[in-house]
């Protein structure tokens, strides 16, 4: 009995002792439960197949490798002295090649050649469909086309050409008419532009000898600001093929026919040769005292000697 009450003695615990041991036994109970429902839980979690992802990344890596090459002699063109040399000289800015005038042309940079050829290349039905198409022109530089490139607003390939044409949204184009080699027939295939109007505008174009710029539309009769903003867009001007006037042969009554020089101009220029001899320079007319800038700016382009 000794060794009963001996273990009694030990195990003799007060009541707070008691609930102190109650409450850790159920903390360990709770803990126990946690730790066997934690390992079912992860077990039943499904393992996530990254593969594809990987493959995919790792194709991507593979492409940007192959392009490096590309890439660093592209960069290196581009850093080249000639590069900037070309890039200081033309002023880039939105355009697109199929509607852009002469004037236009000379604004980005380019030289009057370059100009030349890009309006020949139109007017014999050359369209360009994409980008690159531009630096198709002969007399356009690979360092003038990388400079224009970003700017030229045409799909960079065919295949992005044909979806954006594909789109239902999108207005059937509309083939523009060069103003100095178009015919009355051609004239009247434009939207607002009937009988008399094709009429009027070739009438005066063959007083004119041609025009030199798309603006001159509204000194035809009729011909305000409101039908030549309809007809305008759907027009470009070729200024290279107009009809020049060597002021060095013209006579008084031919030259007076020209809208832009009539009696008094025709005569001044008639009498000033007959003082002084031939014109040895255009700029000789100014002068004059008739000839203003203003004057003299309008009646250049159609001159010669």
């Amino acid at each position: 009995m000794s060794k009963f009450n001996f273990l009694k003695e030990y195990f003799n615990l007060s009541k707070t002792e008691k609930a102190g041991l109650w409450l850790l036994l159920v903390i360990l109970v709770v803990i126990i439960i946690f730790s066997k429902l934690s390992f079912y839980y992860k077990s039943d979690i499904k393992k996530t197949d990254f593969s594809e992802y990987e493959k995919q990344i790792s194709e991507w890596r593979s492409s940007i490798s192959q392009d490096d090459s590309y890439l660093k002699r592209t960069y290196t063109d581009l850093d080249a002295p000639q590069f900037s040399a070309t890039k200081s000289k033309l002023t880039p800015f939105p355009f697109d090649p199929n509607n852009i005038d002469a004037a236009g042309l000379k604004s980005l940079g380019l030289a009057d050649r370059q100009i030349k050829s890009i309006l020949n290349y139109r007017q014999k039905g050359g369209v360009f469909y994409i980008k690159s198409d531009f630096a198709k022109i002969y007399t356009i530089s690979r360092d003038e086309y990388n400079v224009l490139e970003p700017y030229i607003s045409l799909p960079i390939s065919r295949e992005t050409r044909k979806s954006f044409e594909n789109k239902k949204f999108e207005k059937k184009e509309v083939a523009k008419v060069e103003l100095n080699s178009a015919d009355t027939a051609a004239l009247r295939k434009i939207r607002g532009i009937g009988p008399a109007f094709s009429m009027r505008i070739v009438k005066y174009r063959n007083l004119l000898g041609g025009f030199v710029n798309i603006n001159q539309l509204k000194e035809v009769k009729g011909i305000d600001s409101l039908k030549y903003a309809e007809i305008s867009p759907y027009m470009f001007v070729n200024p290279y093929i107009i009809r020049k006037i060597n002021i060095n042969t013209v006579t008084f009554e031919e030259l007076k026919k020209h809208p832009y020089f009539g009696y008094n101009i025709s005569l001044s220029i008639i009498n000033y040769r007959k003082q002084h001899g031939d014109y040895t320079s255009i700029t000789d007319l100014k002068k004059l005292a008739l000839i203003t800038d203003e004057v003299y700016n309008r009646i250049a382009p159609y001159l010669t000697i």
